[in-house]
């Protein structure tokens, strides 16, 4: 345990100790994939290839809403290592950003026996970004009158890295990582008038149970996220898994509640509902976020919608397929395959 105690410290001296995310899109699906915030858990499911993918619209009926696409792709490696890739395409107003990112993991088993086993793994990514903005299409735009308004299309590239850690006990995670770890060199940002890009520092803590007597298991989690300017977010999220008497469908639902705490005593950023179902290797999910801040009151909140399919090494085409010897936590898929007498069994 000391061992543990030691390198996890450590992993934590080297982690920004500032920053928040410029990449939102991205980094608030890791509800849904953990990996998409935190390297480590990269490539995490031993026994299943996964590709996944998302769409994000808000503020609906208005133009140029901001829209977002990701595809996700994930393997397990030789020697206790996994990867993860994936493309993003977002969109806000006239503002881009497209980008590739891939994850390296790698997870150093330190206990195990009958007792259940804990694992430490590190993660390390790489991302290429591109960011541009169209003036062609500003309305009243004049570059006589303002300089900055060039009339056509400015565009940028730069790259940088994010990093991580996950520790695992039995059912239990916790882990940190950071992002945006390297000096902005995207010339895109080089502007006086630019905002910087600092890094991010995200922490998260996650268990998984089965409750007593039903065929029903329950993922709490909470995660929490810090910038240079000491703002503030903790999240809380409650993940449902409902298999049925088939071994080819199960449910599963999401409930996720969305705080800022960068004010005296904080304010509620929203409330999300996802619903979903699992049939055979097949994964859906629907996400609607009822936002609280006068922003989203204002002009609605967002849909989201996610999509998976599993290759599994056994061949199973149960609607849980990747089984392991214990319980796993948000979004690693890794829950153990339900009796066949489904939810209510005693």
């Amino acid at each position: 345990m000391n061992r543990i105690i030691i390198i996890t410290i450590l992993i934590l001296t080297i982690l920004p100790d500032e920053g928040f995310s410029q990449r939102p899109f991205v980094t608030n699906q890791y509800v849904y994939d953990l990996y998409l915030m935190n390297p480590a858990d990269a490539g995490s499911n031993r026994n299943c290839y996964l590709v996944e993918a998302f769409y994000q619209r808000q503020w609906f009926g208005t133009d140029n809403a901001p829209t977002t696409q990701l595809v996700s792709f994930q393997a397990p490696l030789p020697h206790n290592a996994g990867s993860g890739t994936y493309v993003f395409n977002d969109r806000n107003g006239y503002n881009t950003k497209m980008g590739f990112q891939q994850s390296f993991s790698v997870d150093v088993i330190l206990r195990k026996n009958r007792k259940g086993f804990t694992s430490l793994a590190f993660g390390l990514s790489a991302l290429i970004e591109q960011a541009a903005l169209d003036m062609s299409k500003f309305s009243g735009g004049d570059p006589a009158v303002d300089p900055l308004i060039s009339g056509g299309r400015e565009s940028g590239t730069g790259f940088n890295l994010n990093t991580g850690f996950i520790l695992k006990i039995n059912q239990y995670k916790i882990g940190a990582s950071g992002t945006n770890i390297l000096d902005n060199n995207n010339p895109f940002f080089d502007g006086e008038s630019e905002p910087s890009l600092p890094p991010s520092f995200h922490a998260f803590a996650s268990t998984v149970f089965k409750y007593p007597n039903r065929e029903l298991y329950i993922e709490p989690g909470a995660y929490y996220q810090l910038n240079s300017l000491n703002d503030k977010r903790f999240d809380l999220n409650l993940r449902l898994q409902m298999p049925t008497m088939s071994d080819d469908l199960s449910f599963w639902g999401l409930i996720a509640y969305r705080r800022t705490m960068d004010h005296t005593l904080g304010k509620d950023l929203g409330l999300a509902l996802t619903a979903g179902i699992i049939y055979k290797s097949f994964n859906l999910g629907i996400e609607h976020q009822y936002g609280l801040t006068s922003a989203q009151t204002n002009y609605g909140s967002y849909m989201k919608v996610v999509l998976g399919y599993r290759f599994c090494s056994d061949k199973s085409k149960a609607a849980i397929p990747c089984s392991a010897a214990g319980l796993s936590g948000i979004g690693s898929g890794e829950l153990q395959k339900p009796a066949k007498k489904g939810l209510f069994r005693k």
